[in-house]
């Protein structure tokens, strides 16, 4: 028979219909410490999708048309059904496997996400998408640092969760607590009556399936821990077709390449230079209309300027817009990306010497497309490869520095294309320009009236642009002294937000879910020589002709071929500023950061001359 205190073991083993169990057997009682891991999950499972639920202002973008004020409020209903449903569910099989100790671990390692989802949540509105996640390996430890000092109070919150999460995993990695099963299969039943209902609401408020179907997935992708598992299956996808399509692209060759003209123009320099700005909004730019003179050394040269005063980019961050720039990718193809190689390729086919020299730091992860399209070049430069004394502070400036010398050891004769990446007007920006370039200051001749936090943003902000106007003006000095065939290209990646709606507005950057007009609109303009305008007066009659156009980045690919005079086979030449068969587009397209191709109206025609 078994002794006494045997059945007092026995008796003191906890049951399934215990809400909470110990894993002890000896004992009954729980550390209240213990309860710190499962608390933490309950709250960063949860508190992501409440902060969703809030956020009504995506819904009516979900929405077919305007709804009216009883639709809208079932709409609400069905939302929240849904959320509510998809967030229960996860925290009940989150709470039913907490008794294993590996299913346990993993969870709370995975629950670092949270600060992630958490910054862009309260910074950006939305949710973790796969635009955020292939920008993050791109992101240098400065420039995280620039971000989070730009959102102090989110900053020092983020902390402190952190300090909670590592907390957490500690007191959790053998804390022996267990869940009822039973208490879980209920919750998650319940969970699945919530999402039976928002499907059965949704399907009376859109009536079409197919629309509904696309309704839920973007709810649920906007949902925690969904967007992060979609971001990340997204990303994977991304990586898996770029794998699966390098040697198709290593093997890569435009048709029929040449120099249109060639033995005329073998005797003779050409010299191009194609800069790709960064985070420049049109908006802020004098040469564009701004009431601040932020480009004066650039307006005082208007007129030997072509302005592109209707051009936007299709994307609203650096990964996804400069490859859509530089191939013949567009938001609905951009996978040709990755099949296919960029205008670098296809002027060296036809006889260039291609330099790519850039302020941006080199990265390969995630096969970067950017650094894919920089290796494609003969001679390539990065902020690594120069001296530190070089470096002039990190500051545009030094692109002037490597363009001289490059432009030295050229020949007499030569055929060359030289991109230059700049750091522009990226955040912070206090840190892309000098202390001698700090012109605007306290708000003065500001177009509005902001908080003095914000000001001081839009300040520095200007000051960046004040700069970009002073490396581009000493560019093209530069290339006029060459006194032969030059042209410069200038477009910026993108734009960027700056509390464009008022006292109550505290959103800057680039990269919402949600794209606005001054995130897309970029400054564009091209200078020429008056060599080439003399030597090729039709092209410089069409694209004086297009300037009014509206023009999406999606150009440049073909303007650049026209630009060098260069030919290959089923080229897209109506994309070309330079046609006089201009396509200019009935909708912009644009790649949001979840890599959806948006559809947009083409902005009306400024008056701009």
């Amino acid at each position: 028979m078994p002794s006494d205190s045997a059945k007092i073991k026995a008796t003191d083993k906890p049951t399934g219909g215990d809400a909470l169990n110990s894993a002890n057997p000896r004992s009954r009682r729980i550390r209240p410490t213990y309860l710190i891991g499962p608390v933490f999950v309950l709250a960063a499972l949860i508190i992501p999708s409440a902060i969703a639920l809030f956020d009504v202002t995506p819904l009516s973008h979900r929405i077919n048309g305007q709804a009216d004020p009883i639709h809208r409020d079932f709409f609400v209903l069905q939302h929240t059904l849904l959320i509510a449903g998809l967030s229960v569910g996860v925290v009940s099989c989150a709470l039913a496997t907490y008794q294993w100790s590996v299913p346990r671990r993993l969870l709370h390692l995975f629950l670092f996400c949270i600060l992630l989802e958490l910054f862009y949540r309260f910074a950006y509105g939305g949710g973790v998408t796969s635009g955020v996640l292939l920008s993050v390996p791109e992101t240098s430890g400065g420039e995280t640092g620039e971000l989070l000092a730009g959102h102090p109070i989110l900053t020092t919150s983020l902390i402190l969760v952190a300090l909670l999460a590592i907390y957490a995993l500690i007191v959790s990695w053998r804390a022996p607590l267990g869940f009822s099963l039973k208490l879980c299969a209920g919750v998650g039943a319940a969970s699945i009556a919530m999402i039976f209902a928002s499907l059965a609401i949704g399907k009376y408020q859109f009536g079409d399936t197919r629309l509904l179907k696309l309704v839920v997935l973007s709810e649920v992708q906007d949902t925690f821990p969904f967007d992060i598992a979609t971001a990340i299956a997204a990303v994977a996808n991304g990586l898996i077709d770029t794998r699966r399509l390098a040697s198709t692209r290593a093997r890569f060759e435009f048709p029929n390449v040449y120099m249109m003209n060639a033995a005329s123009r073998r005797a003779a320099a050409e010299i191009y230079v194609v800069v790709v700005g960064e985070t420049s909004r049109r908006e802020n730019w004098s040469l564009f209309g701004y009431s601040r003179g932020t480009t004066p050394r650039l307006d005082a040269m208007r007129g030997d300027l072509f302005l592109f005063n209707r051009a936007t980019s299709n994307a609203t961050n650096t990964i996804l817009s400069v490859p859509l720039a530089l191939t013949r990718a567009a938001p609905a193809t951009r996978s040709v990306a990755r099949s296919e190689k960029s205008i670098i390729t296809l002027l060296k086919q036809a006889g260039f010497a291609t330099y790519w020299i850039s302020n941006q730091a080199r990265s390969d992860a995630l096969d970067n497309p950017i650094s894919q399209i920089a290796r494609e070049a003969d001679n390539v430069s990065f902020p690594q490869d120069m001296q530190p004394s070089e470096r002039s502070g990190g500051f545009d400036s030094n692109l002037q520095l490597r363009l001289n010398e490059t432009l030295a050891r050229l020949t007499g004769n030569a055929k060359a294309v030289i991109f230059l990446h700049m750091e522009g007007s990226h955040f912070g920006y206090k840190e892309r320009y000098p202390a001698s370039f700090s012109h605007f200051r306290a708000g003065q001749d500001a177009p509005r009236v902001l908080p003095e936090r914000e000001m001081r943003l839009l300040d520095e902000y200007d000051n960046s642009v004040y700069f970009t106007d002073s490396n581009i003006r000493e560019i093209i000095d530069r290339l006029a002294l060459c006194r032969c065939k030059a042209g410069l290209v200038f477009f910026s990646d993108h734009g960027e937000r700056l509390f464009d709606h008022g006292l109550t507005d505290s959103d800057f950057g680039h990269g919402f879910p949600t794209v606005s007009r001054q995130e897309i609109e970029v400054p564009f303009f091209m200078w020429l020589s008056s060599a080439y305008q003399e030597a090729n007066p039709l092209l410089v009659a069409r694209l004086k002709a297009n300037t009014h156009s509206a023009v999406e980045l999606h150009s440049v690919f073909e303007t650049i071929v026209d630009l060098t005079s260069v030919h290959y086979e089923s080229r897209a030449d109506s994309l070309s500023l330079f046609s006089a068969n201009l396509r200019s587009p009935g909708k912009l397209e644009v790649l949001n950061t979840n890599e959806e191709t948006l559809s947009l109206s083409v902005p009306a025609g400024e008056g701009l001359e």
